[in-house]
Order: C-alpha cells, then structure tokens, then sequence
C-alpha cells in the first residue's frame, strides 16, 4: 500500500464529513487507508468515523480511544499506519483531490524521496485564499549541501512547520526515537516540535509549488481560543529547547542562528499578545497586558540586546509589557485599527 492518510478527529462534527469526503474523492488510482482516530470525541463525531468505516471497510480505519490530545492521537495513527507513505489531515480541514495522484506522481519522478513537501490554501467562509509567498522554486530537491536552507526555513518562517503539507515515509515516523507521550498535555506548536526530527531524519526532501491542502481558518479551533486563562498553554519554549538540541547537529550552532532562534521567539510570543489583546473581550484585556509574558520567552532572549533580527515592533511592544507602559500599547493598537480601517474605506472607494 503507498499511502496511509492519518486523521485525528476531536468534536469536529461541523467539518468531519467535509474532510473525509475529500479523501475518499481521490484521483488517484492505487490502494491508500485512511486512518480516523477519534480521540473520546463528546459529539457525534465517534459515530460519523464509524458510519464511514461502515461504508468503505476496505478503505477506512477507525480508532477510538480516551481523549489525551492531538499528540496522542497522531501517535495512535502512526502506530498502525501500514502505508509506505504518510499524510496528515487536520479533521477541520479537507484536501483537494488530486492530493495523492500529484503526491505519487512527483515520487515517482524522483525515485522515491524521503519526504514531499507541498502548499496550501486559506480556506473561509466558503472562499480560498493562495499564499502570498512561497519557500523554494517548484520540485526543488533538498539535499546534502541545501538541506540548511529548510532548517532555516523551519526556523525562521513558517513555512514547513505543519504536518499537513508533508508526506513521508512512514517508518521515519515509526522510529522517530521521541518519547512523545511526555507531550500529550501541548496543544501548541507540536507539529513545529515534530518537524525538527522529521526533516532531520529525512535525507531527501522534495518540495512542490502547488497548493493540494485546504487549511480552515476556523474561529471554534483550539489554537484560537483566546481566553487569559489559556495563555499559558501557548508557551512553546520545548520547542526551543529541542532547536537547540539540533542545531549542533545541523552545524548551525553559532551566533548567527541563536540569534534569528532567538528574534523568532521574541515575535511568537508577541504575536500570541497581539492576538489575545485583539480578540479578548475588553474586560479581559487587562488580564492580557498584566501576564508575565517573560515566563514564554528563553533566558537568551531576555538577556539580549541589538538583535538584528528581530521585529522592530515586536521588540516596542516587549519593552512596553515588561515597563507596564500599557498605554503606549493601548495606543499602539487604536493606531493599528484605524490604518486597518482607513485602508478599508480606501479599497472600497476604487
């Protein structure tokens, strides 16, 4: 079997059918699974997975299992995954239907790479959007001598940190060394946190241009959810900490990439504020300004002065929480929605 297509699903009844039927609806021609791993859903999504395994017995798979998040249940699908290649689906999302058949035919040109990296679309309200911009020329090759450009990548943009755009040979996956059961409890940046290993791991990285992922832009999703109270389960200083774990590794253990490690920090961690700030209703908002942000951020970046990579912006507002001058962010943020505003009116004036 090529593929196997790994879905976790928790309380998506919404979107679940969406998903799954995008998957079945595939061109392509070979045998593929697809494995649906309801992680102790509380809606009727168990009970979707189950009608469609009902349907397609030679084609889908159904786990149902205690709900201990996304790590657990990605952990689940792999471990029965029989498929030569993997794919992940997010159960929100739903892909476009010549996935595979593009997938496969990209392997075969190029003599069974390790990994097929691809691109995605915004999709809301019914309408797509293509990304702006784009890591590398079509069917570039990452290899030997390139393969730091997709570490730089990994570190710097994000452009490869989902595991929705790869697909990969399944045994990485399987002797990935990773104890990911001491992460169960992170439902923030664990494809980051995986990708690390998985680009390491992979040899021989092929990535094409062309958008074959719907990613949902979705309001009810876990990674939007901006209550005050949930700040701190965004904190992604693991994967830091296991960046500087590769980094020897890669070679790139020098001042140079601590610092753009660091910068990107420093602008994660402000782009979560400015995030909850903008979402939260305004009672909140103090809560939000009064969290000690400094807890999110690595001892490295807090000592650190003159980065010249970090964002300008980023680095005002971080001096202006740890300061509490929270009425130059207050301001910062009436100014931000006023351009935002102004361009509107502009745009609909043409």
């Amino acid at each position: 079997m090529k593929f196997s297509i790994l879905v976790p699903v928790y309380n998506v009844e919404k979107y679940l059918e969406q998903c799954v039927e995008s998957l079945l609806d595939q061109t392509y021609k070979g045998d593929y699974e697809i494995i649906l791993v309801d992680d102790g859903s509380t809606d009727s999504s168990g009970k979707i997975c189950d009608r469609y395994a009902k349907n397609n017995p030679d084609k889908i798979k159904v786990v149902h299992k205690k709900n201990e998040g996304l790590v657990s249940a990605r952990q689940a699908g792999i471990e029965i995954a029989v498929g030569e290649y993997s794919l992940f689906v997010d159960s929100d999302d739903f892909v476009d239907n010549n996935l595979l058949e593009t997938v496969s035919d990209c392997i075969k040109r190029n003599n069974n790479p390790d990994m097929v990296i691809y691109s995605f679309r915004y999709y809301s309200n019914g309408k797509t959007t293509n990304r702006k911009t784009t890591l590398s020329a079509d069917e570039t090759i990452f290899e030997n001598d390139n393969k730091k450009e997709l570490y730089e990548a990994l570190i710097s943009t994000n452009f490869i940190t989902s595991l929705w755009t790869k697909a990969l040979k399944t045994e990485i996956l399987k002797n990935d060394p990773t104890d990911y059961s001491l992460y169960y409890d992170r439902n923030m940046a664990e494809d980051w946190f995986r990708s690390i290993h998985l680009l390491t791991a992979a040899e021989r990285t092929i990535y094409i241009n062309t958008p074959l992922y719907y990613y949902r832009t979705n309001e009810e999703s876990i990674s939007r959810s901006y209550r005050p109270e949930t700040i701190p389960s965004k904190n992604t200083l693991y994967v830091y900490d296991r960046f500087m774990e590769y980094l020897p590794e890669w070679d790139m253990n020098t001042e140079e990439y601590h610092k753009k490690l660091n910068a990107r920090w420093l602008n994660e961690v402000m782009y979560i504020f400015t995030t909850y700030y903008e979402n939260v209703s305004e009672k909140n908002k103090k809560a939000v300004l009064e969290y000690n942000w400094s807890s999110m951020l690595p001892e490295a970046v807090l000592n650190e002065k003159n980065n010249p990579y970090e964002n300008v912006v980023s680095s005002s507002l971080f001096c202006n929480l740890i300061s509490k001058n929270f009425l130059r962010i207050r301001i910062h943020f009436v100014k931000k929605k006023a351009r935002k505003l102004i361009k509107k009116l502009l745009k609909r004036g043409k």
